[in-house]
């Protein structure tokens, strides 16, 4: 199984995070084969870290959990949330193979359904999929997100690779499920490519 850690620091925290980086790397080493994409969150001018990204393979949410609570910037109360969800990629990429652009910027898309939303993504799921393969090397990473039985989807998350967050957005604003209403929330992180 598949799942997206989305974890949104603490104001202030910058000086422990520096504090606890190392640390914090060396976890991180300890599961290179598990995880497909790691990095930190960002605003918007990179100056300032506000969260953490994680993309990795466990068999269970119990491991999820078993791992996140084990980081150190977790151990040193950096982070003021966690957020776990089942996710299926769909494309095989990873961060250790992929191949990286200059001069781009990287987004997370994190997507939560309306309720009721299944009828309207079956109907639409292949003008979704066609749009997004046909933005190409934009996307780093995509899948729908579910629940932790993996029987209904509740949501999107999308890795982009792009000049910056209007061009971001904007790609979003034409995509499929969006302009349908699929989506009842949306929201944009900087991210950055970290330590694997």
């Amino acid at each position: 199984m598949h799942w997206m850690i989305k974890c949104r620091s603490k104001p202030g925290t910058d000086e422990l995070r520096n504090a606890t980086i190392e640390k914090h790397k060396a976890h991180l080493d300890s599961y290179r084969d598990e995880t497909w994409f790691s990095g930190p969150l960002f605003t918007d001018d990179g100056t300032s870290a506000i969260g953490s990204l994680r993309f990795i393979e466990f068999p269970d949410r119990a491991a999820c959990v078993a791992y996140i609570d084990a980081d150190p910037y977790t151990l040193a109360g950096i982070f003021a949330a966690i957020n776990i969800q089942r996710w299926q990629p769909s494309l095989e990429h990873r961060q250790l193979t992929y191949a990286r652009k200059e001069n781009t910027q990287q987004f997370i898309v994190h997507c939560t359904d309306v309720a009721d939303s299944a009828a309207l993504r079956d109907e639409l799921r292949q003008d979704h999929r066609d749009y997004l393969d046909a933005l190409g090397d934009k996307v780093i990473a995509r899948g729908p997100l579910k629940t932790d039985d993996g029987e209904s989807v509740v949501g999107s998350a999308l890795l982009l690779d792009v000049a910056n967050r209007a061009e971001a957005e904007a790609l979003l604003a034409d995509e499929p499920f969006n302009k349908a209403r699929v989506y009842g929330q949306m929201t944009f992180d900087r991210w950055i490519f970290g330590h694997v």
